[in-house]
């Protein structure tokens, strides 16, 4: 009993002296490989409660000014895209941008990302093209309708495939979902 007692202590010492850089690596390995799993079965209430728990220590950490590498920047923005909240989506793709001036060019899409869902919420097209909704009507997945003002030499610099590829990814989704339903 002891034993376990000091082993414990010893856990919750060594996840306490993490630096925030390792405390969001962390967390976005938890995130992605809660994530690995629930994408199949649908999004569970534990994963939404730990998910809210890990953008309140990011926005703990940025009121702290923790926040200090590129690292920092873009991992704490991955973990935010995953909200639907609008604060949480604009510091994501606040924390994304500083991302990439800070040298991490992986922020860029998130950056879109965040862009897209904004958007999203407020009925507006995407931009970019990075979000996909499932339609209960038809059965299919579709790509959320584009602003067509946006080019593919724009969706480049974000990281984001031309539209075609986009659309070809809609077509592979429905494919995917239709032989599920027949194996």
């Amino acid at each position: 009993m002891r034993r376990l007692f000091l082993l414990a202590c010893l856990l919750t010492l060594s996840t306490a002296c993490r630096s925030t850089s390792q405390r969001l690596e962390v967390m976005v390995d938890e995130t992605r490989r809660e994530l690995s799993g629930e994408m199949l079965a649908g999004i569970s209430g534990d994963f939404v409660r730990q998910q809210e728990s890990r953008i309140e220590r990011i926005r703990e950490f940025d009121e702290k000014g923790e926040l200090q590498t590129a690292a920092d920047y873009y991992n704490a923005s991955w973990i935010l895209v995953a909200s639907q909240e609008e604060e949480d989506l604009a510091l994501a793709r606040d924390f994304a941008l500083q991302a990439v001036e800070l040298g991490e060019d992986r922020g860029f899409r998130i950056a879109a990302t965040a862009i897209d869902k904004l958007n999203r919420i407020d009925g507006l097209p995407q931009r970019y093209g990075t979000q996909y909704e499932f339609n209960q009507f038809l059965g299919r997945w579709r790509l959320y309708p584009v602003d067509p003002a946006t080019t593919d030499a724009e969706r480049e610099s974000m990281g984001i495939p031309p539209l075609r590829d986009l659309y070809e990814r809609e077509r592979e989704l429905n494919e995917r979902m239709a032989a599920e339903r027949e194996g």
